[in-house]
């Protein structure tokens, strides 16, 4: 019943400036009219306000603030109001045997955490906060070192196609809109030399907030899609199609590798052709960022014409 009720969400957003019909729903879903509007009914009591009009059918005005998690039924996705950190959640999960893309999201973080061990600000009832348990089989860490590359394309792209927002990718896991960060992504591993036990995929999507929500040291650095997209999104909605995309691009990473995503990769970002600086514990190298090889690794090219691939490391500067 619940897949029901969200493809009458999936249809009401996506044709937000009309009217669709009971019947137009009757027929989509198999269902009687009567049946329709007792999921519309439910729909309502949840929060979605729709409004239904005579010989026109129904319409979205506006969805609820908080995340609907009656709309996850069946897809392993476990929600929680507040968590240390969905990441830490996911870990505990993976150690009690969950499957492979058992997801965690949360309204809120109180230990949400970035790259090299900073915070991140997941304030409740206004982004996305939630991770993915991967199980690859016979891979080394060597042969997934690009899955943050993997999932910064795949948000990039399909937040450009379906809902038009220029995010743009720093490698290896910012994304940005006109310069500010909207989003990051932090991967975490379980595993020995030559084999992994589990990986964490981890995302933070600043997606409704306004500018006045950032913290004052953020005001100047950070974003939201409402911000860049001038609307109210639906959560719920968002979250449950990206990560369908990402379980998508997983798939084919892992049977195919990271050749399709490079493209795609190329294709959003904001490194390559410019003078950068890159700092990883213990060293820093600056250098002109002329490409991005085949597994991930950011090409740099030194004032002596000297050549290096970078696999890890965080770009702080372009000079």
């Amino acid at each position: 019943m619940n897949r029901t009720r969200l493809k009458i969400i999936e249809n009401l957003t996506h044709n937000s400036d009309r009217y669709l019909s009971g019947a137009y729903f009757s027929k989509l879903l198999g269902i009687s009219r009567a049946a329709v509007w007792k999921h519309v009914r439910t729909l309502r009591s949840k929060g979605y306000q729709i409004n239904a009009k005579p010989n026109c059918g129904y319409k979205l005005e506006s969805g609820p603030e908080l995340i609907q998690k009656e709309l996850f039924d069946g897809l392993e996705i476990y929600y929680d109001s507040t968590v240390d950190s969905t990441n830490l959640r996911c870990r505990a999960l993976a150690e009690n045997n969950a499957v492979e893309y058992s997801t965690v999201i949360a309204e809120k973080q109180l230990q949400g955490r970035g790259r090299l061990g900073r915070s991140w600000f997941s304030p409740p009832e206004s982004g996305l906060w939630f991770s993915i348990l991967l199980r690859p089989h016979n891979y080394s860490p060597a042969d997934v070192s690009a899955i943050t590359l993997v999932t910064a394309a795949t948000t990039a792209e399909f937040l450009n196609c379906c809902y038009n927002l220029p995010v743009k990718v720093k490698w290896p896991n910012d994304l940005l809109i006109n310069g500010k960060k909207t989003g990051g992504i932090l991967t975490e591993i379980k595993a020995e030399p030559d084999w992994i036990e589990y990986l964490i995929v981890g995302i933070g999507l600043n997606v409704n907030q306004n500018q006045p929500d950032f913290p004052g040291e953020l005001q100047d650095q950070a974003t939201s899609l409402a911000i860049a997209g001038g609307n109210h999104f639906d959560r719920t909605l968002l979250f449950i199609k990206l990560r369908r995309e990402l379980i998508k691009a997983y798939q084919l990473f892992f049977k195919e590798g990271f050749k399709y995503f490079q493209e795609l990769w190329k294709k959003h970002n904001l490194t390559l052709g410019k003078n950068v600086k890159v700092n990883w514990p213990g060293g820093s190298l600056q250098g002109f960022a002329y490409d991005l090889n085949q597994e991930g690794a950011l090409l740099l090219k030194d004032e002596r014409e000297k050549f290096y691939s970078i696999n890890f490391g965080e770009i702080i500067d372009e000079i």
